[in-house]
């Protein structure tokens, strides 16, 4: 509960109409996510106008709204009108919650690729060490009270408070700790401000977002502003051999911890001793110890995420068996290089990869293993970066032994114009191995149905996703459900894992 003239005295009023509760227990910008005692905070869009949905605000239980706009004649709520919407919204959201960022041990992971199998490494190691600890992912949001799907990688502030209160205010169940992907577009937005972070990780920067960044740099600084938030006691964890990581540790005011290869000057110094389409098992020297960590993790880049996860979590005072036992404890990270498994004699991976960089680390991790033929479905998403689609292309015909090209989520774009710009990146030497299949069940079951004995099918772009976005429609699609209905018809459905 917050004190309604006290926080009002925060922010620049302008006017108020109606008369002002006493009390308000939370606030947000979406009515159908308002609660008894919220704050509807008004917000006036391009194509919408929040003073529109009063009445939808009130029937949900909210008892005052704040907006920048001239209050309406009627209303069902008391109105106050702001001088600043978005610097009254990140007041109102951290006095009404309290600062819960205070109250929590908070992590904080950015860069391109990485994110979310970072948070799943920090928090297996946490769980471990008996620490109860909430995420917010690409995946979703856990507050350890509830599974809530994510409409956004890292949401607004106004939300960004409410999981943290909620993570730590499930009673002696409460959660100590939250780990949470933060996003360029959360960063260059101001979605996070005045979250105080006990620590910070970089992954890697690769090209993406150019269709909201104006260029790569714009795109690292954006980054580096997570490293610009935190005090110079906390941990901030950079890979060395990312050449943006300088960007990163320039903006800093933490304590910086990097690391990277063997050969490289990283605090942390990381080597891989084996590596299979199971799993592998990596050294890290770091303080003149060395640990050796095995996973189930498939991809020689996870080596570089469960670095940064071993640099952070040390960094705040885990002990070395928890973290060894904590990387061993993760079996696998929704959507990313996910086995699908249903004892068919070939392999059938599902990954999120949907940048250049991604889906080359991805496919150079399998023909770096003893395989048969590397099959690749894979699309790219409409109304986003329209760059990366022939890079994609390229990668793809180069990397792989067979190639489908489908389609991703096309939103409102043309799903056939996509695909040409994907194609627009294949040469003509490699166009052989390319199949078009616009249907993406179709072209997953045409690509199962081409597997041999010892071959890897990696479909990328969507990971755990379970839709498909077309002229503005959410349908239901699962690349992980797709694949075991395409071997269950194959006559593959045991749960004893692959034979290949």
């Amino acid at each position: 509960m917050a004190d309604v003239k006290q926080i009002l005295s925060k922010i620049g009023v302008k006017d108020i109409k109606g008369e002002l509760p006493k009390e308000v227990t939370g606030i947000s910008q979406d009515s159908r996510l308002l609660q008894p005692g919220y704050v509807f905070a008004a917000k006036k869009g391009k194509n919408f106008d929040g003073l529109d949905y009063l009445q939808d605000a009130f029937k949900m239980g909210a008892i005052l709204a704040i907006t920048t706009e001239k209050l309406p004649k009627n209303s069902p709520l008391p109105l106050v009108r702001v001088s600043d919407f978005r610097r009254s919204l990140i007041e109102l959201s951290h006095l009404i919650y309290n600062y819960p960022s205070r109250n929590i041990r908070l992590i904080g992971i950015t860069g391109t690729d990485g994110k979310t199998s970072t948070v799943n490494i920090i928090k297996s190691i946490l769980t471990t060490a008996g620490e109860k600890c909430g995420v917010i992912t690409t995946n979703g949001y856990d507050t350890g009270k509830r599974w809530i799907d994510a409409p956004l990688t890292t949401p607004d502030i106004d939300r960004l408070c409410s999981l943290l209160d909620e993570m730590q205010s499930i009673g002696s169940r409460g959660c100590g700790w939250a780990v949470m992907e933060v996003s360029s577009h959360a960063l260059a937005l101001g979605r996070v401000v005045g979250l105080e972070y006990d620590a910070v990780g970089f992954t890697n920067l690769s090209s993406e977002h150019q269709d909201f960044h104006m260029d790569m740099e714009d795109y690292a600084i954006a980054k580096s502003i997570l490293f610009s938030m935190i005090d110079p006691k906390s941990p901030a964890v950079v890979n060395r051999d990312d050449p943006w990581s300088s960007t990163m540790l320039q903006a800093s005011r933490g304590k910086p911890i990097t690391f990277g290869s063997s050969d490289s000057t990283g605090d942390l110094k990381l080597s891989t001793v084996t590596k299979s389409l199971a799993g592998g098992k990596y050294k890290i020297e770091m303080k003149g110890k060395k640990l050796v960590l095995e996973t189930d993790l498939v991809g020689e880049y996870q080596g570089e995420n469960i670095a940064l996860a071993v640099g952070i979590t040390s960094a705040l005072g885990i002990e070395e068996e928890h973290i060894i036992s904590g990387v061993k404890n993760l079996r696998m990270v929704p959507g990313r290089m996910e086995p699908i498994s249903s004892g068919q004699p070939f392999y059938v991976f599902v990954d999120y990869s949907h940048t250049g960089h991604a889906l080359e680390n991805c496919l150079s991790t399998v023909k770096s293993l003893d395989h048969n033929r590397l099959i690749s479905v894979f699309g790219c998403g409409g109304e986003r970066d329209k760059s990366k689609r022939s890079e994609m292309g390229r990668i793809a015909s180069e990397m792989a032994d067979i190639v489908f090209v489908t389609d991703d989520n096309p939103r409102g774009e043309e799903p056939g114009l996509i695909i040409d710009d994907i194609l627009n990146g294949i040469e003509s030497k490699n166009k052989d191995k390319v199949t078009i299949e616009g249907n993406r069940r179709m072209a997953i079951y045409c690509a199962i149905r081409s597997a041999e004995k010892g071959d890897v099918i990696v479909i990328s772009g969507k990971g755990s996703e379970d839709y498909q976005l077309i002229k503005g429609i959410k349908h239901p699609f699962d690349d992980r459900v797709v694949a075991r209905e395409a071997l269950a018809e194959m006559g593959f459905n045991s749960n004893i894992g692959t034979e290949a």
